[in-house]
C-alpha cells in the first residue's frame, strides 16, 4: 500500500542539446543513481533536446523518489514521441521497472493506493494526519532489502496479514485503534530498525506526542507516523528531535496527502 503526498517531481523536455539540469533534491544527484535520465533514454526519445528536472522529494529516504522519477520519465518520453498518455500503461511499465507496484501506484494515480492486481484506489480518511521525520542520512534500498528474511514463521505471516487488513480499514475509516494495530510490522521493521540511529527513541517520542502509530517509511531512512490531523506537525517535530538527539540529524515534515498523481502541466 502506498500514499501520494504533496511533494512533487517536475520534468521538462527543452529544445537544444545539453546535459540534464537538476534542481531541488536532485541538485547533487550521483549519476549512478540517475533513474530519471536512464529510464528516459531507454525509451529512445527524439534528439536535439535536453532535460530539466526539479524534485522536492527527498532521495534515499523511503519516500518514493525512485518511482516518481521512473513514472515521470516514462510519461515524458511518451509525450515526446507523440504518443497518447495512458495511466494504466505507465503504471504497468513503472511497476515492472521498480519490481513492485506500491510506489508506482500513488505516483501515477494519486491518493491511497492498494497494490493489488486490480489497481485499487482507496480514500484516506480526512481526519488522518501524516507526520514524517527525515534524517540527513540515507539508506540504500538494496541494503535494506537484503536484511529481510527469505523465510518467515507462520506466526509472523498471520500477524502481518492481520495488521495489513487492519491498516487498510483504519486509514480509510479513521479508526485510531486499527491504525495503531496495523502499523505493528512483524517482518521488515525488526530487521531494519538497526539502520536508523535513534529509531526506538523516535517512536516513543512520536507516540507520546499523539501519534497512533510510527514505522519506517518504505525502506527508510524516514519515519512515518499517522496521527490526528491537528497533532501531525507536533508528532513530526518530536520524532525529528529524538533522532537528532540520538546523533541522527533529521528534519520534520507534516505534508498533506495528494489526490493527484501523474499530471501534465
Amino acid at each position: 500500500m502506498g500514499l501520494a503526498i504533496d511533494l512533487w517531481l517536475e520534468a521538462r523536455l527543452v529544445e537544444g542539446e545539453g546535459p540534464t539540469i537538476y534542481r531541488g533534491t536532485l541538485e547533487h544527484l550521483d549519476p549512478a543513481r540517475d533513474l530519471f535520465t536512464a529510464t528516459f533514454v531507454a525509451e529512445s526519445p527524439p534528439g536535439g533536446t535536453h532535460l530539466e528536472v526539479e524534485s522536492r522529494i527527498p532521495v534515499g529516504k523511503g519516500l518514493g523518489s525512485s518511482a516518481a522519477a521512473i513514472v515521470a520519465a516514462l510519461a515524458l518520453a511518451d509525450l515526446a514521441r507523440g504518443l497518447e498518455l495512458r495511466q494504466d500503461t505507465i503504471f504497468d511499465r513503472a511497476s515492472r521497472i521498480e519490481g513492485h507496484p506500491d510506489n508506482a501506484g500513488p505516483a501515477v494515480y494519486g491518493g491511497l493506493f492498494l497494490a493489488s492486481s486490480h489497481r485499487t484506489q482507496l480514500k484516506l480518511n480526512s481526519e488522518v494526519g501524516i507526520a514524517l521525520a527525515i534524517p540527513e542520512a540515507s539508506i540504500d534500498t538494496r541494503q535494506a532489502r537484503a536484511l529481510l528474511p527469505e523465510q518467515i514463521s507462520r506466526e509472523a505471516a498471520i500477524g502481518q496479514a492481520a495488521c495489513a487488513a487492519a491498516l487498510v480499514l483504519g486509514l480509510t475509516g479513521g479508526e485510531p485503534e486499527l491504525i495503531a494495530f496495523g502499523m505493528e510490522d512483524h517482518i521488515a521493521v525488526p530487521c531494519r530498525r538497526k539502520l536508523i540511529i535513534g529509531y526506538d527513541a523516535a517512536v516513543r517520542a512520536g507516540l507520546e506526542a499523539g501519534a497512533w502509530g510510527v514505522t519506517i517509511s518504505g525502506a527508510g531512512s524516514a519515519l512515518l507516523a499517522f496521527a490526528p490531523k491537528a497533532a501531525a506537525a507536533e508528532v513530526a517535530g518530536a520524532m525529528a528531535q529524538a533522532l537528532t538527539r540520538a546523533g541522527n540529524p533529521a528534519r520534520d515534515l507534516a505534508p498533506e496527502p495528494s489526490d493527484r498523481g501523474l499530471t501534465i502541466l
